[in-house]
């Protein structure tokens, strides 16, 4: 059997499809048409519907060094958000504690000034969430669960590399400054909880020492006033070995004392040294800024995309009208 020449293949593939195209052809005018309505639709509302919206970027960098402690406190910080992490790199953590109430409501409290309202409001206020309730609690309780939805699920986003562990906080908002001022606020919030929620060994420690250090305090002064008072009732003691042991066991009291208070004060200083050393603290890159470009929507990109669905769609249906009436009819007699 001969084999075909590069002509006579290209001709066989025009004859094959010939029909199709001569059935589009002549279907043309309600195939632009359509897709003409479709254009105009599209842009209408990208235009003048679908508004614009900012994104602003945090970069949140890992900690180095041997952190196993600092890991098992960062675990015990999201145990006490409610988040489950197990086990990972801080910034993985940090990851999941950014999505907790305790970081997420000062968020969604604080007062920010934006374009669309003449003073600052709350983002309760920004979004106009308005669920009503008889009860006041249970009312603002809903409204913040519901914005708090909507920053995790759509406005919120966080990745992690899996290579350098760097975490990226971002947030789309559709005001430029405001995306800037809620994920700073985001970071400072996460930063905050870190600093004031930690309960760390070292932190224990300073407070048990601090504690034990005025006990011995006191009991130091209590000892040398006793070895004070008797040396003032007795400055005659050579020749009594009675006063002489006397002032050998208030003597040895306050050493003993003092040495004790001597020890403690070292290791409160060592704990507290330990507590700051310790203190898991942000690795921030740098605050976020007034983003001067926008980020969407891709007006180009999902007016080409629509468009080319829509041919797709119409060419489908043009070529395919009989079969798809004769099964459109069989459905509705069966009905």
């Amino acid at each position: 059997m001969e084999k075909k020449t590069t002509e006579e293949k290209i001709q066989d593939f025009i004859d094959k499809f010939r029909p199709y195209f001569l059935k589009l052809w002549n279907k043309r005018k309600k195939f632009l048409i359509i897709n003409g309505i479709v254009l105009a639709i599209t842009l209408l509302i990208l235009l003048f519907l679908v508004k614009p919206y900012y994104e602003s970027t945090v970069v949140i960098l890992p900690e180095y060094g041997n952190k196993t402690n600092m890991l098992s406190q960062l675990s015990g910080l999201a145990a006490l958000a409610g988040v489950n992490v197990g086990s990972g790199a801080p910034t993985e953590i940090y990851q999941n504690l950014v999505q907790s109430e305790s970081v997420m409501a000062p968020v969604i409290y604080s007062k920010y000034l934006t374009k669309e309202y003449p003073d600052s409001v709350n983002l309760i206020q920004y979004f106009n969430i308005k669920l009503e309730d008889p009860n006041p609690e249970i009312q603002k309780r809903k409204r913040y669960i519901t914005v708090s939805d909507l920053l995790i699920k759509s406005l919120i986003s966080t990745d992690v590399d899996r290579m350098t562990k760097i975490l990226t906080v971002k947030v789309t908002m559709p005001e430029a400054q405001l995306s800037a001022d809620v994920v700073n606020k985001l970071v400072a919030s996460l930063d905050e909880y870190i600093r004031t929620k930690r309960k760390s060994y070292a932190g224990e420690q300073r407070y048990y020492l601090e504690k034990r250090v005025e006990q011995i305090k006191d009991s130091l002064n209590f000892c040398e006033n006793k070895l004070r008072d008797f040396r003032e009732q007795n400055r005659m003691i050579t020749q009594s070995p009675n006063l002489l042991l006397e002032q050998g066991r208030l003597m040895r009291n306050v050493e003993i004392q003092q040495n004790v208070y001597i020890e403690l004060t070292k290791q409160l200083e060592l704990a507290k040294i330990d507590e700051i050393r310790d203190t898991p603290i942000l690795n921030i890159k740098e605050n976020a800024q007034n983003p001067i470009l926008k980020a969407g929507p891709k007006r180009v990109l999902t007016l080409i995309l629509i468009l080319f669905f829509s041919v797709l769609a119409t060419a489908t249906y043009f070529l395919f009208e009989d079969v798809i009436k004769k099964t459109y009819k069989s459905i509705r007699t069966k009905k």
